[in-house]
């Protein structure tokens, strides 16, 4: 079974998260996946659109904790799992069939919308495990959020629901769980009349407002700071043996 599963729907390319034994937990083979699926959909002049969703109940889970941390030549891999939706010409909507949390939530929050069921909800869980968000989550959030609550998300791993979500504006439309998809396929095909060059101009236009953003960069750099620390290795095994990690500060 293949990590990632992408389709056309008319003028929709749909993405979907597919590890729902792991929570579509995001591994290499999901980080390659999606790199593939975003290169394949925004080249077929068909599509306007690209949903990304997950499979079964939850929308992604994160880093896949029970995953060996990678070699050294594999962190760029790794701290650059969005990199395929930041670099994405066409529209991408997060369309959240369920939770999403740390790296899956930085997914989510690097796609141009976002709508969610209404049993969703959304954490940053990163700095609980020794980490940091490293795919543009320290960033996005306090875009997304009033910074008291950005910063209450970010430092205790506190979860938000989707109707509070969406009264702060980080996602636009909450659905009913069991007409989620049509829901969205509904929702997108309002974004079909917009004129594709244009479409593409204000992304463009977009993205060279954040091309000077000194945070992520930075953001980036202390992420891989810390994933040789003592710290994330005793998170990543507290994770594992279902434990209080015991952190140190080194």
């Amino acid at each position: 079974m293949a990590a990632v599963d992408w389709e056309r729907r008319g003028s929709a390319g749909w993405v979907r998260l597919n590890r729902p034994d792991r929570r579509n937990a995001i591994d290499v083979a999901t980080r390659r996946g999606l790199a593939e699926a975003f290169t394949l959909l925004e080249s077929d002049p068909e599509v306007g659109v690209i949903v990304l969703t997950g499979t079964g109940s939850m929308f992604c889970a994160g880093v896949d904790l029970h995953e060996p941390t990678p070699e050294r030549g594999l962190l760029d891999l790794g701290e650059q799992v969005s990199a395929p939706i930041e670099r994405c010409p066409l529209p991408v909507v997060a369309a959240m069939n369920g939770p999403a949390v740390g790296g899956g939530f930085e997914l989510a929050l690097a796609c141009d919308m976002r709508v969610a069921t209404d049993t969703a909800w959304f954490a940053l869980t990163e700095l609980r495990i020794g980490s940091l968000p490293g795919s543009g989550g320290t960033q996005r959030l306090f875009e997304s959020l009033p910074p008291a609550v950005a910063w209450k998300m970010l430092l205790t791993g506190s979860r938000i629901s989707a109707s509070e979500a969406e009264r702060f504006g980080l996602i636009s439309d909450v659905f009913d769980e069991q007409s989620f998809e049509s829901d969205v396929a509904e929702l997108i095909s309002n974004l079909a009349g917009a004129a594709p060059l244009s479409v593409r101009a204000a992304k463009m236009a977009h993205a060279a407002g954040r091309a000077g953003n000194s945070g992520m960069a930075m953001e980036r750099l202390l992420w891989r700071m810390l994933v040789e620390t003592e710290d994330r290795a005793e998170g990543r095994a507290a994770f594992r043996e279902k434990r209080a990690p015991r952190f140190r500060g080194r």
